[in-house]
């Protein structure tokens, strides 16, 4: 058997085709930035040559990431062999036998073999020495979510848990929750019963919950009715109106809404008045 090679490989040389196939997480980010920083690369970065030539990062992502920000040239490497199938295959072996990758990662390689190199799930399963079954939890796990929760996830703007919790909902509604989530900034606890409440209401109230989830921003400041009264309804209105979609815009007549806007706009000016603002 042949012994692997290794080599020291230019920055400028190493794709990042794959990076999609990983979950950005800030905090593990910065801990390789601040380790690569101190005590410079301790282990060498795994890199897939292709039929062309050409080399793709298979595993070391953070560590290509930081050197970059540290303005480092070059990175010591173990060259992998193979084409796009068995990088891929590669990136789960070598993260799984580290411990380093979630299951919804894993998904979403599986997804990209099924659905980008057309293979079935059986070839997938064989590929990568597993049972169907593990080759179908995880592609149905990545199904379940949204396009929209995925490259959040991807991007580090939410974390696993987030995505796991939004995973329970329908597709149709996992965008306006994450929207939710972000513009409340709900914790892990929140998100939870954020979706335990949907998903106990019948279809046609998972809107407005998702619009103002009402219970949980009133058990932040308990001293506050968000539910009754003027300041209640004021805040209905203001997130009901903030999160207006281009669509239901479209679908409402133009000057009926411009002569109802017309009259809130006075019925507020008169509200603020006797305010005393």
């Amino acid at each position: 058997m042949d012994p692997v090679p290794y080599m020291t490989v230019a920055l400028a040389n190493i794709g990042e085709r794959y990076a999609e196939l990983r979950i950005i997480q800030p905090q593990a980010e910065s801990a390789m930035e601040r380790s690569l920083r101190l005590y410079g690369q301790m282990t060498p970065v795994i890199i897939g040559c292709a039929e062309d030539s050409s080399y793709e990062m298979v595993d070391g992502f953070k560590r290509l990431r930081a050197a970059r920000k540290l303005e480092f040239n070059t990175l010591y490497a173990r060259i992998f062999p193979g084409g796009t199938r068995a990088m891929k295959a590669a990136i789960i072996h070598f993260n799984t036998k580290a411990r380093t990758m979630a299951e919804l990662e894993t998904g979403m390689v599986i997804r990209s073999l099924h659905r980008e190199d057309g293979l079935s799930q059986v070839e997938i399963a064989a590929l990568l020495g597993r049972h169907k079954s593990f080759v179908c939890r995880r592609l149905r796990m990545v199904e379940t979510l949204s396009d929209e929760v995925l490259d959040h996830l991807k991007l580090g703007l939410i974390n696993m848990t987030t995505g796991r919790e939004l995973s329970r909902l329908p597709h149709g509604n996992q965008a306006l929750a994450l929207r939710t989530v972000i513009k409340y900034r709900l914790n892990c606890a929140e998100i939870c019963r954020l979706i335990s409440m949907v998903l106990k209401e019948p279809r046609w109230n998972h809107e407005p919950i998702l619009h103002f989830p009402e219970p949980i921003l009133a058990d932040r400041q308990p001293e506050r009715s968000w539910g009754s009264g003027l300041l209640g309804r004021l805040c209905k209105m203001e997130v009901y109106l903030a999160t207006l979609s281009a669509a239901e815009l479209k679908k409402c007549p133009r000057e009926s809404a411009l002569a109802v806007i017309d009259r809130i706009f006075v019925a507020l000016s008169s509200i603020r008045e006797r305010l005393g603002a």
